[in-house]
């Protein structure tokens, strides 16, 4: 037992030692005219449209569904954000076809099974799987306010709409056997549909692509594959849950790195990016195609009193040539963006396998 809690322990620094180090690997001395000049004329993002929701002030990092007409919203909300920051719930509303609420808000229900902690639930995405909505997203069940020392996993849980209420079934823990003792963290995986099955990237470079087993959560391995990507700003990170989009998956992903930007004052501060990337729609599931710098619009990045600048993506949805993507603000903001998919495309760079790269002099 002794030996065990040492081991415990240890493992515990160093996952702490890893997380420092990445922190520090995403340090990014980019100036404020290459921020200006790199990627703020960006045709792809054709509006913005923020969406207020009085009842809950400051919720964010939404994603977004089409149910019949309309469209649901679903989002994180921290009703005590300065005071208890980590007690977190998911909010959901009615939208019609202008992204206008029609609905009241209600707080989904995450603690069914009578755990005894509050709501902790961060940054759920909304999918449908199997002509049903279900939503992911990552808590702790067992312990209040954890630490970094502590678990965050993830779960999936069924959405059942009745009457226009809304209650969630059980939720089920998912498992990465291979990572599940060194990964403390769980965060940001994207669902995507496969075949009937509803598989998930688990990290999407290396795009490590897992099988979920129902029964247990169990998420095996099936696929992994590695690419070049010329991105600059961060290590990349699951955002939306991906979709196939002209015979292919589609999804956005976002990154962090500390730079200035007019919209920091000149401040080095964190400043989150958005991209797209593609992904074939049989195994391996090969990356395709990415984004080669950040997706921006007006609209993203402006000065506020927060300490970081966030555009973090959660779900969109595709009508025509036109996606509607749901994305968070700085912590505090709704927004949906109308996004051309033929410029976005056009902008989306493409991939080749590691080992096909030639050296530079060839």
């Amino acid at each position: 037992m002794v030996i065990t809690q040492i081991g415990n322990v240890f493992l515990r620094k160093i996952w702490m030692l890893v997380i420092l180090v990445s922190l520090f690997l995403q340090i990014n001395l980019l100036g404020t005219e290459e921020f200006e000049r790199n990627f703020r004329d960006s045709k792809i993002v054709k509006s913005a449209k923020r969406i207020y929701l009085p009842e809950c002030p400051g919720a964010h990092n939404p994603s977004i569904g089409k149910v019949g007409n309309n469209f649901l919203l679903i989002f994180r909300y921290q009703p005590k954000h300065n005071s208890k920051p980590w007690i977190s719930h998911i909010g959901a509303v009615w939208l019609d076809e202008n992204f206008d609420p029609i609905s009241k808000i209600e707080l989904l229900d995450t603690r069914v099974d009578a755990f005894f902690t509050p709501s902790q639930s961060e940054d759920a995405r909304l999918f449908e799987f199997d002509g049903r909505l279900y939503i992911i997203f990552n808590d702790n069940l067992d312990i209040e306010n954890p630490s970094y020392l502590e678990r965050r996993d993830m779960y999936v849980a069924e959405l059942f709409i009745e009457d226009d209420n809304f209650q969630l079934g059980p939720l089920l823990r998912l498992v990465h056997p291979k990572k599940y003792r060194f990964a403390l963290w769980q965060k940001n995986w994207s669902p995507f549909v496969w075949n009937g099955n509803l598989l998930l990237s688990y990290s999407i470079n290396p795009h490590e692509v897992l099988n979920l087993h129902w029964k247990n959560g169990a998420c095996v391995p099936i696929d992994t594959t590695l690419k070049e990507i010329p991105w600059e700003f961060g290590a990349l990170r699951g955002g939306t849950p991906a979709k196939l989009v002209d015979g292919e998956y589609l999804a956005f992903f976002h990154s962090g790195i500390v730079t200035t930007s007019k919209c920091s004052e000149d401040e080095k501060i964190w400043h989150y990016f958005m991209g797209a990337y593609s992904f074939s729609a049989e195994p391996p599931f090969d990356l395709i195609t990415a984004s080669s710098k950040p997706i921006d619009a007006l609209e993203f990045y402006t000065y506020s009193s927060y300490f970081k600048r966030v555009i973090y993506p959660g779900g969109f949805i595709v009508e025509d040539r036109n996606l509607y993507l749901a994305y968070g603000k700085d912590d505090s903001e709704v927004w949906i963006a109308t996004i051309d998919l033929d410029e976005l495309k056009a902008s989306m760079q493409p991939l080749v396998n590691k080992n096909e790269l030639l050296p530079l002099n060839e």
